[in-house]
């Protein structure tokens, strides 16, 4: 049960075996004063466990960058230390990827959407991807794909405007090349070369 030290009526120390309740008492005390720490322990624990579940189920949908992944657990009152150690762990085994979101992002919305750059960067910017990274996946566009998808673009419209003199066809064609991210210079210059190809043709001013 171990001893205890006391000092007897003269000032002497002499020893005495402890009693079963101060053992208990002893064990009592001590695992009240680890209370706290356990309670915080398991509390961070419980927290990680909830930034991890909230992680997998916002990726079993679809790839998401870590700006949005860092909103969504925010979202859930989830602390940024937490999150930050979430979000670490989840890129270091490539679940967060965001090179590889914008690159297959600038692909897909190309080719199916018929995007420009300027869209595309305006779009991975508000994804939360660095320009750094969004200029590297838009890199991968040439010039010419962009010309041809714009191209593309403007000679299903004009199919809609064969009743429209040259300038208003010049006019829409230009702003729904605008509205899908192509620059202006690349707009005008896709517009004349469909327009020219009509029957009237352009105003030789134009």
């Amino acid at each position: 049960m171990g001893e205890v030290v006391q000092l007897d009526q003269d000032g002497a120390a002499s020893k005495r075996r402890r009693t079963k309740s101060e053992l208990k008492l002893n064990l009592i005390d001590a695992t009240i004063t680890q209370l706290p720490v356990m309670e915080e322990k398991n509390k961070e624990i419980e927290a990680a466990d909830a930034a991890k579940q909230v992680l997998l189920r916002r990726l079993s949908h679809a790839p998401r960058t870590r700006k949005e992944l860092a909103k969504d657990l925010k979202d859930k009152d989830i602390s940024d230390e937490v999150a930050n150690v979430a979000l670490d762990r989840f890129e270091e085994v490539g679940l967060i990827n965001d090179q590889a979101l914008a690159s297959n992002y600038v692909s897909s919305q190309h080719e199916r959407k018929g995007l420009g750059k300027n869209a595309l960067r305006q779009q991975l910017r508000a994804k939360g991807v660095s320009d750094d990274v969004a200029l590297e996946a838009i890199s991968q566009i040439s010039d010419d794909q962009e010309f041809q998808a714009a191209f593309a673009l403007a000679c299903k419209k004009i199919r809609s405007l064969q009743r429209d003199d040259a300038k208003t066809q010049l006019r829409k064609i230009v702003g729904v090349l605008a509205r899908k991210g192509y620059s202006s210079n690349l707009a005008f210059s896709v517009a004349k070369e469909v327009i020219k190809d009509l029957p009237d043709g352009l105003p030789a001013e134009i």
